[in-house]
């Protein structure tokens, strides 16, 4: 790779340019209802999040009793300075891996995007028109940085690309929020990029969430530290000792130009919204199993001998083969397919550590062999982006199930009410005792009104 003397494309440039001048247009309309499904689903998941250990740890760590500031901890009401806000709100958002993914980044956008966006928005009194617009600009650089590096090697080497490439897309969305000037973005973008970290290794421990928690309180550090006058390198990302030159695998800056000219990324890519809380990537593997628990109850019979199969690096992030812990087992197919077929349901409770430890969930994950391969081993030779493939053996005989788009992915969306009712789960689970239909309101046509007023009903339940 060399630098932009060299030849390089000027991309630190180009980014900061698609930030600072591209029309604000789409604070209304689909785009708009895109975000505020993105909100709701976020907010959700986070509230739900307030008694994991990881957030409360965080929560007694950076707020001590009376602290205050100008942004809202989503989970507790409490009020606390916007990078803290940011922190807690990102790290409750990805405590039990129930928050949005984006094919495109392998990642989770909203849980790195909205915490800072919103913490940034309450301290500035900005209207909710300009937290759409600024969420949209950062998930196209979200999609365009990843396109350049490009993100499945990327992946594959160990990184989070959820915090590495969020950390830049966070940084370009408050950036647009706080309408920065073009030189002003270049300075935020060189300062996130050495702020870009996050090791896959910490999956299924309390370090994962806060991946996206420092991801978001780092966006708003590099953003505020630019606007004050703090300098960076303005050619970091292309230079040879820059962003993409240390994390990329045969970097195509070409193909972070074309990602920003492209249609709309949040609705040509699109959002994931999971309807089970763990890893996505067990997601297609979980649709088939409970298929496949249907099929076996039916039938009387108990599996004999299980094989899944995935898309070669489908069993990246689920590193986890034998877990003994609820976190753990939110990144192990094995632990999906056998409380699957164990429980003909996969819940918030099915991630609990004793839940997790049972005997005979794991007698059945003894039974499972996991491959890759290119070919499915039955079924259309062609995928799109991955499948999962379940056989299982019983009776005498081969039962399969295969899954290639998952419920609640882009392409096959939850309904508005199956989000509704997810948000109102989440709210119910959490303990607060909070109506979640005061919250939906709330966040409901948040385009048109202030920012501020998402959070009405928690704010005022802050303790």
């Amino acid at each position: 790779m060399t630098a932009a003397g060299d030849g390089q494309l000027a991309i630190t440039e180009e980014i900061a340019r698609f930030v600072s001048r591209t029309p604000r247009e789409f604070a209304v309309g689909t785009l708009a209802d895109r975000v505020e499904r993105a909100l709701i689903d976020t907010i959700g998941v986070a509230i739900a999040g307030r008694d994991e250990e990881c957030f409360r740890i965080l929560q007694r760590t950076v707020l001590p009793a009376g602290s205050g500031g100008s942004s809202t901890v989503w989970a507790t009401g409490q009020r606390a300075s916007e990078g803290d806000a940011a922190l807690l709100n990102g790290t409750a958002a990805h405590a039990l891996d129930f928050d949005d993914v984006a094919d495109a980044i392998y990642g989770h956008p909203s849980a790195l995007l909205l915490p800072a966006l919103l913490a940034a928005a309450e301290a500035e009194n900005l209207p909710g028109g300009a937290l759409v617009d600024a969420y949209v600009i950062g998930f196209q650089v979200a999609c365009a940085v990843a396109d350049g590096l490009p993100i499945r090697p990327h992946y594959s080497r160990g990184w989070h690309s959820t915090a590495t490439v969020g950390v830049l897309a966070a940084t370009a969305g408050v950036s647009r929020l706080l309408g920065l000037s073009e030189e002003t973005v270049r300075c935020a973008l060189g300062i996130a990029a050495s702020m870009a970290s996050g090791s896959r290794q910490n999956f299924g421990t309390m370090t994962k969430p806060l991946h996206v928690g420092l991801t978001g309180r780092n966006a708003l550090l590099a953003t505020r530290l630019a606007a004050g006058g703090f300098t960076a390198d303005p050619q970091q990302l292309e230079s040879k000792l820059g962003y993409f030159a240390m994390f990329g695998v045969d970097s195509d800056l070409h193909a972070v130009s074309r990602a920003l000219r492209d249609e709309w990324a949040i609705e040509s890519r699109g959002l994931n919204v999971k309807k089970y809380p763990c890893c996505y990537n067990t997601h297609r593997t979980a649709d088939a199993a409970l298929a496949m628990a249907l099929r076996l109850a039916a039938l009387g019979q108990e599996p004999t001998a299980i094989t899944l199969t995935l898309e070669p690096g489908g069993f990246d992030p689920l590193i986890h083969h034998r877990p003994s812990s609820g976190l753990e087992a939110k990144f192990s197919a094995e632990y999906v397919v056998a409380a699957c077929l164990e429980d003909q349901s996969l819940r918030l409770s099915s991630f609990r550590d004793d839940a997790a430890r049972r005997p005979a969930v794991q007698a059945l994950e003894a039974k499972i062999t996991v491959r890759e391969s290119d070919h499915p081993p039955y079924g259309r030779e062609n995928w799109d982006f991955a499948y999962a493939a379940l056989e299982v053996e019983a009776g005498g005989e081969v039962l399969r199930e295969r899954v290639d788009v998952p419920s609640g992915d882009a392409r096959r969306p939850l309904a508005a009410s199956e989000l509704e009712r997810k948000f109102r789960d989440c709210v119910d689970s959490s303990g607060s005792g909070w109506d979640g239909d005061a919250i939906l309101g709330d966040l409901s046509g948040i385009a048109k009104r202030s920012s501020a007023d998402a959070l009405r009903y928690i704010s005022n339940r802050g303790a």
